[in-house]
C-alpha cells in the first residue's frame, strides 16, 4: 500500500471520526434536553402566565416571538435596503465598508449589544425595559444575516434577466420591484426565518432590555417582557424541582420551534 492512500486513509479515519465525535455530542444534548422536556412539560404550562419559580409559559412563549417579530419589523426593512443598496446603487469601496461593518456586527457579543440597547434604548431614549427595546436589540443582531443572504440572492439574479427588463424600457426602481427582489424573494424570506431562529434563543442582550414580566406587556415601550430564555437561565439555577421542570420544557419549546424554523427555510431555500 502506497503512503499516497494509507495519507489518504488516516485522513478520511480522522474525518469520520470527528463527524461521530461531533454527532454523539449533538445527539447527548438536544436527546437530553428533549427526553427532560417531555417528562417536564405540561398542558397546563402552556395557557398560563408563570414567574419562572411556579404557574406556566404562556406569557414567556408569547413575549419570545413578540421580541423576535419586533426584530423582523426593524431588521428585514433595513436589511434588504442595505441589501439592494450594495447590489444596484453601491460603489465598491462603500461596499467593502458596509460589508466589513456587517462582519463585525456579526462577531460582536449578545452581552456588548445588551449593554448598548440598555444605555442607549432603555436609559438614553427613555424606553425602560420593554418590547420595543428588546426587540430593537434582537434587530440589530439579526441584521447582517438577513443583508448577506439578500445580498447573495440579489446578486444571483440572471443578468440576462435584468437586459431583458431593462431593454423593455424598465426604470431602475421597476427592475428592482418587479424583477430582482421577487427572483430574491426565497433568499430574503429565507434569511428572516433563519434570523428568527436565531433571534429566539438570545438571553444576554434582553437581560439589558427586556426585563421580565409575570404576565403579558402592555404596550411598546415602558412595559417589560417575559421569555424563554429567561426561564431556562433562572429556573434551572433555583432550587425547586418545578422550576427545573419549566427549564427544560421551555428548552423543548425552543428546540422545537427552532428546528421547524430550520426546517421551514431549508425546504423554501430548495
Amino acid at each position: 500500500m502506497s503512503i499516497r492512500i494509507l495519507k489518504d486513509l488516516s485522513f478520511r479515519i480522522i474525518g469520520y471520526a470527528i463527524i461521530i465525535f461531533i454527532m454523539i455530542i449533538l445527539i447527548y444534548i438536544v436527546g437530553g434536553i428533549v427526553f427532560n422536556g417531555v417528562l417536564s412539560i405540561r398542558p397546563s404550562m402552556l395557557i398560563e402566565n408563570g414567574d419562572t419559580t411556579s404557574g406556566g409559559l404562556l406569557n414567556a412563549i408569547v413575549g419570545t416571538w413578540m421580541l423576535v417579530g419586533t426584530g423582523i419589523l426593524f431588521s428585514v426593512p433595513l436589511g434588504v435596503f442595505a441589501a439592494v443598496f450594495i447590489v444596484e446603487y453601491g460603489w465598491m469601496r462603500y461596499n467593502q465598508i458596509i460589508r466589513i461593518f456587517t462582519d463585525i456586527l456579526t462577531s460582536i457579543p449578545s452581552i456588548v449589544l445588551g449593554l448598548f440597547g440598555y444605555l442607549f434604548l432603555v436609559i438614553q431614549l427613555g424606553f425602560g425595559y420593554s418590547l420595543l427595546a428588546g426587540g430593537i436589540t434582537l434587530g440589530i443582531m439579526m441584521l447582517p444575516y438577513i443583508l448577506r443572504i439578500t445580498e447573495i440572492s440579489l446578486s444571483e439574479v440572471p443578468r440576462s434577466v435584468r437586459e431583458a427588463a431593462i431593454s423593455l424600457g424598465a426604470r431602475r426602481t421597476d427592475l428592482i420591484f418587479r424583477v430582482m427582489l421577487p427572483y430574491a424573494k426565497n433568499g430574503i424570506i429565507t434569511s428572516t426565518i433563519l434570523a428568527m431562529s436565531i433571534g429566539a434563543g438570545e438571553t444576554a442582550q434582553l437581560l439589558y432590555t427586556a426585563g421580565w414580566n409575570n404576565s403579558l406587556p402592555v404596550s411598546f415601550i415602558k412595559s417589560q417582557v417575559a421569555y424563554l430564555t429567561y426561564v431556562i437561565w433562572a429556573g434551572i439555577n433555583q432550587p425547586s424541582l418545578y422550576s427545573h421542570q419549566l427549564a427544560f420544557a421551555s428548552a423543548f419549546i425552543l428546540i422545537v420551534s427552532v428546528f421547524s424554523l430550520i426546517f421551514i427555510s431549508k425546504f423554501i431555500k430548495r
